[in-house]
């Protein structure tokens, strides 16, 4: 397996996306990092990382603070040394459901610098003992809306869009460390999240989540939602060695629903 013997550090690790990835890892040799907020929710994907067979830490902190992200760095030092691969899963998803006129001054400040420093801040902390070895992968989570509009989620697709900059910079500065930086843009996914907010748009016109489902899937070339697992492949293959020659790119993983 390719990332035997490897550390895959994942953020937002507890759930959902991020859950699926560091899941992911480990069933493809990797030893797993997840750090989020909730330590119960770590915990117990980190008992599902162990009976994979692989080592597993759990880190609970707050990603959009320096202090977050110190701790994270130290405890993967003392645990592993260096991080091999950073997955950035964690965020603050945008329910404002409310148009520019209408936004909060103060929920947009809060989705957007959540989701930029949940993503920023955690990197930053781990680069040094990766670019000290020369040699890693890093995989930011953005989204569709991070390469085109959504009309009463501005928040969510302003911070989106602030990760493909972040990117794009980071990847021309890590060049030269051997370090590949990309991103993995998912649609609609199957989840928890996703059905929160299908829930919430057939309340609002007066149908039935299967119907609003059946309508997304309608919308995509190949007429179905991704699945995790569809987003974990993603993940890993831009991780793998098979991407060896791929940097500073979107890898959009949504059925051809953005084409």
């Amino acid at each position: 397996m390719e990332f035997e013997g490897k550390l895959a550090v994942v953020t937002g690790g507890n759930r959902g996306i991020g859950k699926g990835i560091a899941l992911a890892f480990a069933r493809e040799g990797a030893d797993v990092a997840i750090t989020a907020r909730d330590p119960e929710t770590l915990e117990a994907t980190a008992a599902e990382i162990r009976a994979l067979g692989r080592r597993a830490i759990c880190i609970a902190a707050d990603l959009t603070t320096q202090q977050g992200a110190d701790r994270l760095a130290q405890a993967v030092s003392a645990g592993f040394g260096a991080a091999h691969v950073i997955v950035t899963s964690a965020g603050i998803r945008d329910h404002a459901n409310q148009t520019i006129a209408e936004m909060d001054p103060a929920l947009y400040e809060s989705v957007v610098q959540g989701n930029i420093l949940s993503t920023v801040l955690p990197i930053r902390a781990l680069l040094p003992a990766m670019i000290e070895r020369r040699a890693g992968k890093i995989v930011t989570i953005s989204g569709v809306f991070g390469i085109r509009g959504r009309a009463r989620h501005a928040a969510g697709v302003s911070a989106k869009w602030a990760i493909e900059g972040f990117m794009r910079s980071l990847a021309i500065e890590l060049g030269e460390h051997d370090i590949n930086v990309n991103c993995v843009c998912p649609g609609y996914v199957d989840g928890e999240r996703s059905a929160v907010g299908v829930a919430r748009i057939a309340s609002e016109r007066g149908i039935t989540s299967r119907e609003v489902r059946a309508e997304l899937e309608a919308k995509t070339l190949l007429g179905r939602i991704s699945t995790q697992e569809d987003i974990s492949n993603a993940v890993l293959f831009l991780a793998s060695r098979k991407a060896r020659n791929i940097t500073g790119q979107d890898l959009v993983v949504d059925a051809g629903w953005s084409v």
